[in-house]
Order: structure tokens, then C-alpha cells, then sequence
């Protein structure tokens, strides 16, 4: 037992020198990591010192050129908005439209005149309901049709196909047809019986010009009447 005593001391000095070094290398580490911190703070604030001036002016030009970026668009905007307007009050301007550019060209000119909730709903599959509209008093619905025809009149038969859904799919209370062209005598007849209003290049061009195309008085007016746009003149057969 008395042997042991003399191990038991020598090794409890080994432990306290161990720590010792531990500590101090840790307080080594520590001094490193604040003289490096301390560095890079240094060469911050003196790479601002001579930076910061530069980048000051680049954020200032960058701020400059988005607000002329803007201003730019916005003027090209209100440009084309004019060109637009333009275009919309002159006839000739639709022969070089699509289809879907009459639509929307109609789609505008009723909301120019009062209608609301103007719905572009044309391509396939809309069943002749290129266009609907609310009645601004009332609020029945309006269906419209439009062709943008330079080489033919609207026929009976697509008369017949539009009074086909307009009423009895669509439950329209008033009808419209819209053409660049015109419309033979029987799709005339036809439309005048059944209450759709009629709109041919003839009518469209004061439309456009900003006459107003005369809204009817009260729901389920148009329909089974024969108002329409040329009810008084009959075109050519």
C-alpha cells in the first residue's frame, strides 16, 4: 500500500499539467481569433473608406437609369394606347386585323358605349358568342357575333348558325352581328325577324368614329323584334 502512494501523486501532477496546456492553448487560439477578427474589421472600414464613395454614385445611376426605364415604358405605353384609339375610329384599319383583333376591337367599342362586364370569350368551341355584354341599366345579356370579311357577305346560313345557340344555348336578351362585309338579302331578312341587331362596314364606320350604337330600352328588347341597324335599308342581294 505505502508502494502505490508515490504513483498516485506523480500521476495527479501529470493531469494538472495537461490542463495547464490545454487552457493556454485555448487563450493562443482565442488571441488569434480576436487579432484576426480585429484585422478584418480594420480592412473593412478602410475598404468602405475608399469604396464607399464609388458605390454611392453606382447605386445612385442605377436608381437613375430604372426611373428613365420607366418613365420610357410608360411613355410607349400611353403611345400605343394613342396609335390604338387612333386605329379604333378608322374602318380601313380592320381589314388588316384577325379575327381575334375584331373581337377585341368590338369588345371595346361596347365598352366605349356604356356596356359592362365586356367579355372577349371568341375561338373554338364559344358556340357564336365571340362577344358578351351586360346591359349597363339592367343587366341582361348581350351576345355578339363578328366576322372580319373582306371577300364575302354574311350568308343565310351563318345566320341560321348563329340564331342556332345565341337564344336558346346562350339565353342571350339581345343580339348582335358585327361585319367588315356585308349581308345578303336572306341573312337580312333573317336577322330582322329574329331581333338581331345588324352591323356592316357601312354601320361600323361612324361606330368606330364614336356614334354610339343605340342600346335597347329594356331586357329581352332585341329579342323577337325587328330592331336592327339597317332595319330601313335592306342591302343588296
Amino acid at each position: 500500500m505505502a508502494r502505490n502512494q508515490p504513483t498516485r501523486r506523480r500521476a495527479g501532477r501529470r493531469r494538472g499539467g495537461s490542463g495547464s496546456s490545454d487552457d493556454a492553448a485555448r487563450l493562443a487560439v482565442a488571441g488569434v481569433v480576436v487579432l484576426i477578427l480585429t484585422g478584418a474589421a480594420g480592412a473593412v472600414r478602410s475598404w468602405l473608406a475608399i469604396w464607399w464613395p464609388i458605390l454611392a454614385l453606382t447605386g445612385a445611376v442605377l436608381i437613375v437609369l430604372l426611373v428613365w426605364r420607366l418613365v420610357v415604358l410608360h411613355r410607349r405605353a400611353r403611345a400605343r394606347a394613342a396609335h390604338q384609339a387612333l386605329l379604333d375610329r378608322q374602318v380601313a384599319s380592320t381589314d388588316g386585323m384577325s379575327g381575334p383583333d375584331f373581337e377585341h376591337l368590338v369588345a371595346r367599342l361596347l365598352h366605349r358605349d356604356g356596356w359592362q362586364q365586356v367579355t372577349v370569350s371568341g375561338g373554338g368551341g364559344d358556340l357564336g358568342a365571340d362577344v358578351t355584354a351586360r346591359h349597363p341599366h339592367d343587366g341582361s345579356l348581350l351576345v355578339v357575333q363578328g366576322k372580319r370579311y373582306t371577300d364575302r357577305a354574311v350568308s343565310s346560313p351563318d345566320m341560321q348558325r348563329f340564331l342556332g345557340t345565341v337564344y336558346h344555348h346562350h339565353h342571350a336578351e339581345h343580339a348582335l352581328y358585327v361585319t367588315t362585309s356585308r349581308y345578303t338579302r336572306p341573312a337580312h331578312d333573317l336577322a330582322t325577324s329574329s331581333g338581331v341587331r345588324l352591323v356592316d362596314r357601312e354601320t361600323l364606320a361612324p361606330w368606330m368614329a364614336g356614334q354610339p350604337l343605340p342600346l335597347p330600352v329594356t331586357a329581352g328588347s332585341g329579342r323577337g323584334t325587328a330592331a336592327s341597324a339597317h332595319a330601313r335599308r335592306p342591302p343588296a342581294a
